[in-house]
């Protein structure tokens, strides 16, 4: 009888997605491991010298052994080449950022620069943005910096700055960005990816200079004058979006409604608007085949179109990527070669992590490739879902947009919840509603803003109607993005989950496979498997209790995550003319934490340094019960959010001394402070709720604002009933708090104090600092590291670094 033969994977047919898997292993141990420099190239030598010995000496004699170990040899050389580039890059940036920071030195004070414009734009609020190439730089004592860096300079749009100008002005710099919070973004992290040294603002401009280069940013910021010409502020700014890919101009909430709404990948110029711009140019191509000549003038043409559009861009990773497949797939076409699309995004993504391997951890490169991959993989047996009366026509043309999205949407679904906790289910109608717009509107949008200088009453004619449809593509995205049932919300998921995401794909694409399929089913299996066993670990883990203690400023906010999933807020940060912390941290911080409900909000004292966010709190999230201090303060922000509280049936509690607080079983809330009856003190602070939370053997304790008076009846009372691991300090460690016997019978072994590192109030104080240090040497200043936290299973605190 004929012997059949199992199916094998044709693994030769795709040799560049082995070799960026490969590449791109090596440079995920490079980043997780960080390896020295020096001990990557004798491990890259060591490689070089195995697989010259199995390829020469060594195959003589043992020809099938050699090979092997040639191939082995082969992708260990792949792998240490990725870890060797992305090591060299992060060398070569700390390099930078210890040869530019003596400019941070200077934070808050004016000084003098020189240098040339490389780009001007506007932010979403209004301002204008320069990065100049600073060559000079004069300090205030009169020194003068010879270091060449780029700035970034904020502007009010008053000056006329343009590209290419050599500028001389008086700048303040700012404090360089850093981490506050864990929700925030990583503001200076970005500065340095983008090669900036330092950020401020312009004092005065001293003189320009017309100094004419021709550059990509040269012609963008042409283009941007033009579409400005062409089209209303508020038209300007989408097209600049979904033309350029350029976002700064649109607000917060626009990009969100777009997000929301399924649509933010049209606002991300990628293989969508390099198909639109390219496709007339594919018309040609029928005519170019018969002549060698032709071939190569159409490939050109190809060439000059694709680097222009991605030079437009700023040669995106997304623009990067479809520019590079869509000359890959012409010249196949072309020239007859052999095509395949995997392949050719895999060659794509080689090339771009070639000249950038840091790109492999930005989430644009990550949602743009998987999207692509998706694509090739699902689509075309998704696409066999549509009859075939209608695959070919017009319905079919709606059907096959409405299947890509859900394709995109569904194949992206980890990567979306991971990152932004979101995932959009209305996106398919939303894009059958706005994609084929856009197949006009982009290239007709291009075109307008390239020959805005000509002002003819035919162009304003022909510009109303790309108005209509971008009218109603932001009509689109707003209304459908601020429905409530546009999205829905999710914590992190497990990282197996990526797991069973990659096996379904491969399945999917399978499907027409019989002899691998079960295979993948196999594994498929395998993969739900540790899916429920990580979740499993999880939930074990998940009797840790989390302390967050949020920098806000002089103020004071932390958020507890109990052991059993709830969550507890004490005290919602600070008050200002210029914004409050609920809008500005503590809210962007819940979210970012999938909080959607605290269970107990604990309020120590109505001052508006402890209460600022509240009425924001009260406005967009869930609150179970208020926990206060009994003090009726005289303040307007106190009976707003009072007001509030009762328009919302929020039940409002005012526990005092020898109460205990419910939030969750396993935790217990000691109030200590402040006393029942008796006459309430002319000072809030002496009033403040203080509170005990114990979980397990381990125990931490807030005292609000209380000051001496009111922490000398608390230790004459409780005593060695205060003794805490982790004590949050009193009144932003004024020397008026924290006192000797008060602290003597805490003994914490942490201490964390909460405020601005710039404060009127001479904050903290020098004495209570010193008593603190009496007891150990693990003190916390939010002032100078951010938010701190802390985690422990109810045996020790641990601390943990966000």
């Amino acid at each position: 009888m004929r012997q059949l033969q199992s199916y094998r994977f044709p693994f030769a047919s795709f040799p560049a997605v082995r070799i960026l898997t490969v590449f791109a292993a090596g440079i995920s141990a490079a980043h997780f491991f960080e390896p020295e420099l020096s001990s990557l190239f004798p491990l890259f030598a060591g490689f070089v010298v195995l697989w010259i010995i199995s390829e020469f000496p060594f195959r003589r004699k043992y020809p099938l052994a050699a090979s092997r170990m040639a191939i082995v040899c082969y992708h260990l050389l792949i792998f240490s080449s990725g870890m060797a580039l992305l090591v060299l890059g992060e060398y070569s940036q700390n390099r930078f950022i210890e040869k530019t920071s003596p400019i941070h030195l200077y934070a808050w004070e004016s000084i003098k620069i020189s240098g040339e414009t490389e780009s001007a734009g506007t932010s979403s609020s209004g301002r204008s943005v320069y990065i100049v190439n600073v060559d000079e730089t004069e300090f205030p004592e009169g020194g003068i910096w010879k270091q060449s860096y780029k700035l970034r300079l904020y502007g009010n749009r008053q000056e006329d700055i343009q590209t290419g100008q050599k500028i001389a002005a008086h700048i303040r710099l700012y404090e360089f960005p850093e981490r506050r919070n864990p929700h925030e973004f990583d503001y200076g992290g970005w500065l340095h990816q983008q090669q900036i040294a330092s950020h401020g603002e312009l004092d005065s401009l001293l003189s320009t200079e017309n100094k004419f280069r021709f550059g990509w940013q040269t012609v963008r910021t042409a283009i941007y004058k033009n579409t400005e010409k062409v089209f209303s502020r508020e038209h300007a700014s989408l097209v600049k979006a979904l033309v350029l890919g350029d976002k700064e101009e649109l607000t917060p909430e626009t990009k969100q409604h777009f997000s929301r709404a399924g649509l933010s990948h049209i606002m991300a110029v990628s293989g969508l608007h390099v198909g639109f711009i390219v496709a007339p140019f594919w018309l040609l191509i029928p005519y170019l085949w018969h002549s060698k000549k032709g071939k190569w003038l159409g490939l050109l043409l190809l060439t000059l179109i694709l680097t222009g559009y991605a030079g437009l861009t700023g040669f995106s990773a997304s623009v990067s990527r479809a520019s590079l497949m869509a000359w890959l797939l012409t010249y196949g076409r072309l020239f007859h070669k052999v095509r395949n699309s995997v392949n050719l995004t895999a060659i794509a993504a080689i090339l771009l992590l070639l000249m950038n391997p840091r790109q492999f951890f930005d989430v644009g490169f990550q949602l743009s490739f998987s999207a692509v991959f998706i694509i090739l993989l699902v689509m075309p047996e998704a696409q066999r879902l549509i009859p075939a009366k209608y695959r070919f026509g017009k319905a079919g043309g709606l059907l096959t947009i409405i299947i890509v999205s859900v394709v995109v949407q569904a194949g992206l679904f980890p990567l979306l919840i991971y990152y932004f906790g979101e995932f959009s289910i209305i996106g398919p109608v939303a894009n059958a509603l706005v994609v084929p717009l856009l197949s006009v509107t982009v290239p007709a949008a291009l075109v307008y803003s390239l020959g805005g200088t000509f002002e003819l009453p035919v162009v304003d004619a022909a510009v109303i109607p790309i108005q209509f449809s971008l009218d109603w593509i932001q009509t689109t995205a707003e209304f459908l993005g601020s429905l409530e049932a546009s999205y829905i919300t999710l914590n992190h998921q497990p990282v197996s989950l990526f797991f069973i995401w990659t096996v379904a794909i491969t399945g999917i694409a399978a499907l027409r496979l019989p002899n691998i399929r079960w295979k993948i089913l196999a594994v498929l299996l395998l993969a739900m498997n540790l899916y429920w066993v990580e979740l499993s670990i999880r939930k074990g883990f998940h009797q840790n209790m989390e302390i967050t203690f949020l920098d806000v400023g002089q103020g004071d906010a932390a958020h507890i995550k109990t052991p059993n999933g709830r969550h507890i807020l004490v005290d919602a940060g600070r008050w200002s003319p210029m914004g409050n912390s609920g809008d500005q941290v503590l809210i962007p911080y819940l979210k970012s934490e999938r909080v959607k409900k605290i269970d107990a909000l604990i309020l120590s004292h109505p001052h508006a340094d402890h209460i600022g966010g509240v009425a924001s709190l009260i406005k967009n999230v869930q609150i179970d019960h208020i926990y206060q201090s009994s003090y009726e303060y005289d303040s307007e922000l106190y009976k707003q959010y009072m007001q509030l509280a009762k328009s919302k049936q929020i039940p409002v509690s005012e526990p005092v001394e020898g109460e205990m607080i419910s939030a969750d079983p396993a935790v217990k809330i000691f109030v200590l402070g402040p006393e029942s009856g008796g006459a309430i003190p002319s000072n809030p602070n002496n009033h403040s709720l203080v509170f005990k939370i114990v979980y397990g053997n381990t125990s931490l304790l807030f005292s609000g604002d209380a000051e001496k008076e009111q922490e000398a009846k608390i230790a004459q009372k409780y005593g060695d009933f205060l003794r805490s691991e982790i004590y949050k300090v009193g009144h932003h460690a004024s020397n008026t708090s924290s006192t000797e016997r008060f602290i003597d019978n805490i003994q914490p072994d942490i201490t964390v104090a909460s405020l601005a590192y710039r404060n009127y109030f001479g904050h903290p104080g020098i004495e209570t600092v010193e008593r603190l240090n009496k007891y150990g040497n693990r003190q916390n200043y939010t002032s100078l590291t951010g938010a701190i936290r802390y985690h422990t299973n109810g045996s020790g605190f641990e601390k943990l670094d966000w």
